[in-house]
């Protein structure tokens, strides 16, 4: 069994839940009253915990909309790592992300609010794209590791993590637009499948 594959203790499935409940109620609160009227006492108050509790998560109440999920860098390292030796490194790749959208179906409901909220509140976008920034760096990094080469200099980690971000966000959109008819995974096996062959005609 993998690192990434070993489940959660008790305390880190808490320390999750309790991130995650309070990242949704701040999103929801924000998509409903505009985040203008959100504070980080009443995202508190609807959660159940205190402010301090808060403050352990997330530094501001703009970052819990804008980045929820601050430990999946991590996970993605360890699974594209952990990944197969026969595996190359874009099918590690495939793998690690799809453990990390293995709920997407279950979840649409926050990324379409996240999508509400940033539209509605342009100031947001700097801190959602810095972290969007900071996830792809990483990505170049455990890439460049997997290979052994260095991602400053070599191009292949680069390219190889930019296209998989492309394929990603292509199968999202493509699975939104059509009303989510299929099933995310198939869209995105699709993308990953076109990928591999080479985007042929």
């Amino acid at each position: 069994m993998s690192t990434a594959d070993q489940p959660l203790g008790l305390r880190e499935r808490k320390k999750r839940a309790t991130r995650d409940a309070l990242a949704g109620a701040a999103l929801r609160m924000a998509a409903d009253r505009g985040i203008e009227n959100v504070t980080v006492e009443a995202v508190t108050e609807a959660v159940g915990v205190s402010v301090r509790t808060f403050f352990n998560y997330f530094p501001c109440l703009e970052d819990a909309i804008t980045r929820s999920c601050r430990d999946n860098a991590e996970r993605m390292r360890r699974a594209v790592l952990d990944a197969p030796e026969e595996l190359s490194a874009l099918g590690a790749l495939r793998e690690a992300i799809a453990q990390e959208l293995a709920h997407i179906e279950e979840d649409h409901e926050r990324w379409e609010l996240q999508t509400a909220v940033l539209k509605r509140n342009p100031s947001l976008l700097p801190g959602f794209l810095a972290a969007q920034g900071a996830d792809e760096r990483a990505l170049v990094a455990v890439v460049a590791e997997r290979l052994g080469q260095d991602p400053d200099s070599d191009l292949h980690p680069r390219l190889l993590a930019y296209v998989t971000i492309a394929a990603v966000r292509a199968a999202v959109e493509l699975w939104v637009a059509s009303g989510r008819t299929h099933t995310f995974e198939s869209t995105y096996r699709e993308a990953f499948a076109s990928l591999a062959a080479g985007l042929s005609d």
